[in-house]
């Protein structure tokens, strides 16, 4: 009776043991490449000296400089492209994130307005007949075929950071 008393409760501290071991949240590490809010706001200050008036002064209105994409949409194109690019065998994703500007007199959101889009990348072996004597570094090259993601809310005025 009593080895019969021991084996439950082993098995409901294991059980619950599993339990609390499985819902603790595990705290999610930042990438490196993750500035500190004094490093960000240094770098948009620069860039509004350095470049952000200029491109104002020329077009003769302020420009967005920020946009804005919602976790959800990042998420899901995310999944999209490695859903994709999985179908392809393409490894080592990256994204490219390119300005550009809606034309002035157009139907997109912003007429006239800047803009960025993303575009799935994948590494590429480089051809063996470039390498010769000195190896060249893999590329990451856009992945044609896969659509861009843009549409990510641009901010007028702009809001500093």
């Amino acid at each position: 009776m009593r080895s019969k008393i021991i084996s439950a409760v082993a098995i409901v501290f294991t059980v619950l043991l599993v339990i609390s071991i499985s819902s603790c949240d595990h705290q999610a590490v930042p990438p490196q490449q993750v500035l500190t809010y004094d490093e960000a706001n240094a770098i948009e200050e620069h860039y509004i000296e350095t470049r952000y008036n200029i491109l104002n002064d020329t077009l003769g209105f302020e420009d967005t400089r920020e946009f804005w994409f919602s976790l959800d949409s990042l998420k899901k194109y995310i999944e999209y492209v490695e859903y994709e690019a999985k179908k392809q065998s393409l490894q080592n994703l990256g994204v490219r994130i390119y300005f550009g500007a809606y034309p002035p007199n157009s139907n997109y959101p912003d007429a006239g307005y800047s803009t960025v889009f993303i575009v799935p990348t994948a590494q590429s072996s480089p051809s063996p007949l470039k390498q010769g004597f000195v190896p060249i570094q893999p590329t990451n090259d856009n992945i044609e075929g896969l659509m861009p993601l843009n549409y990510g809310h641009g901010g007028q005025p702009p809001t500093g950071f």
